[in-house]
């Protein structure tokens, strides 16, 4: 359910706030009322407010001086100045201390309404504005690459069924299987699509700004805090708020992020007033959380919170027939972006890719992809292309473990090895055995210990 703005309208006449009361609320906003400026800057302090109507002329505290307050205080607040009269002067002095509008007492109900929608507007495109400036500071929006798999299909599944309601999704897998993307995803097809998505990387803030950065904090709350600053909360509000690592949190912190699920509101530091909040959850971890419970250090009631919605994500070993459409998408994209000629991998780079273990998952594939398209002249990408580390163990991979002990494991890993670096040097065993290190002596020794022959003809002795 969408939050309705709240309107304070600020008037010591009860029948200007009784007609002004009645045309906000049948404007679809909430309307609270105060009689004098003393008391509009209390309700700000305890309520969360959209916008104040707020008289120029107010018993005790003029309206320009609770304006000042107001906007050093709780600058998100939008204040509409009302007069009776049109004073120039007044006006530009409004504006000056931060007033969105100024309206004279004359107004229509349909004015009035109009001016509250684009100060409303206003205040939404500077929170957006907030937003685009973190995204900017993320990673760029990536489509999931489904795949072939039964694992992920099972994954995209449980996705569709629960994009479009606003529940609470919890993420685990390994680290870089692409939980962030899977988050992205079921924004993107959720109910509200147009709203911001916030990504929050939790070990990559300092313990001591956790609270801060999720909450916000006002002005003068701890040390360095020279202005007010909207938290990941405030600015995931009317979208997405994604919680990456949610298994490092602080306790302290825990309890108050348990509070935001259960209330639907949060409170700046160094704020008693609550924010109310319109967003959906989606948190993700690669870290056991029952265990994290069993050790104390993660709430259980929390744990349960946010395990409404469980999806687990495979590695990328589980799923290899994905990994060629991964790697293809990788490359494309890579080749747009380093302005090269498109490019394209062999069947026997592929055959590679899909042996290898994949220990980095998705970021791992990404970021082999993404140096083979800045270091790879040719225009097909072959297996002889790939670092020699990373095809060899794709390649010795099934070799060793078909070995029954240690002994003919090094073997075999060695037999391959010594391929490989022939390989790359053309077959020139001089230059092989600088390469590794050995005699060249010893090299040819082993090259008949193992039987090693080139299959397109005789070696190279010396290059």
């Amino acid at each position: 359910m969408v939050r309705r703005a709240t309107v304070l309208i600020a008037d010591d006449d009860p029948s200007i706030r009784q007609t002004i009361e009645v045309i906000v609320q049948s404007s679809g906003m909430r309307a609270i009322t105060a009689s004098t400026g003393e008391e509009a800057i209390d309700v700000c302090s305890r309520q969360s407010v959209d916008i104040v109507l707020l008289d120029v002329q107010l018993p005790g505290l003029s309206g320009l001086q609770v304006l000042a307050q107001l906007h050093e205080r709780h600058p998100d607040v939008g204040v509409i100045m009302v007069s009776v009269v049109k004073e120039i002067a007044v006006a530009v002095e409004a504006i000056k201390l931060g007033a969105l509008d100024y309206l004279i007492k004359d107004f229509s109900p349909s004015e009035l309404a109009t001016r509250l929608t684009k100060s409303l507007e206003q205040l939404r495109a500077a929170r957006e504005l907030a937003w685009l400036r973190e995204e900017v500071a993320t990673r760029g929006r990536r489509p999931m690459i489904i795949g072939r798999s039964a694992a992920m299909a099972s994954v995209v599944q449980i996705a569709n069924k629960v994009a479009g309601k606003p529940v609470t999704v919890m993420i685990t897998g390994e680290s870089g299987t692409g939980k962030e993307v899977l988050a992205r995803y079921l924004h993107e097809h959720g109910d509200r699509p147009g709203g911001p998505f916030v990504a929050v990387n939790l070990p990559a803030i300092p313990t001591e700004l956790v609270e801060s950065a999720l909450f916000g904090h006002e002005r003068g709350s701890f040390t360095g805090a020279i202005r007010q600053s909207f938290g990941k909360f405030e600015l995931a509000n009317g979208g997405t708020l994604f919680l990456d690592e949610i298994g490092d949190l602080k306790l302290d912190v825990q309890s108050k992020l348990l509070r935001a699920l259960q209330e639907r509101e949060i409170e700046r530091v160094g704020s008693t007033r609550p924010i109310q909040l319109d967003l959906r959850i989606i948190c993700a971890t690669n870290r056991s959380l029952p265990k994290l419970v069993q050790e104390g250090v993660f709430r259980e009631d929390l744990y349960w919170r946010l395990k409404v919605v469980p999806i687990d994500l495979p590695p990328l070993r589980v799923r290899r027939e994905d990994i060629p459409a991964l790697a293809r998408h990788f490359l494309t994209n890579f080749a747009a972006t380093y302005g090269r000629p498109p490019q394209a991998l062999s069947e026997a780079a592929i055959d590679v890719l899909t042996r290898y273990s994949w220990p980095g998952n998705i970021r791992e594939l990404e970021n082999l992809v993404e140096r083979l398209v800045v270091v790879c002249e040719s225009q097909v990408i072959d297996g002889n292309d790939l670092p020699l580390d990373f095809s060899l163990v794709a390649d010795m991979g099934r070799e060793v473990e078909r070995e029954s002990n240690f002994a003919s494991a090094v073997s075999s890993f060695e037999r391959g090895y010594l391929r490989k670096v022939l390989q790359q040097n053309g077959w020139n065993r001089r230059r092989a055995a600088e390469q590794l290190g050995i005699g060249y002596s010893t090299l040819k020794a082993k090259l008949k210990t193992y039987g090693i022959t080139r299959d397109d003809g005789p070696d190279d002795e010396e290059g």
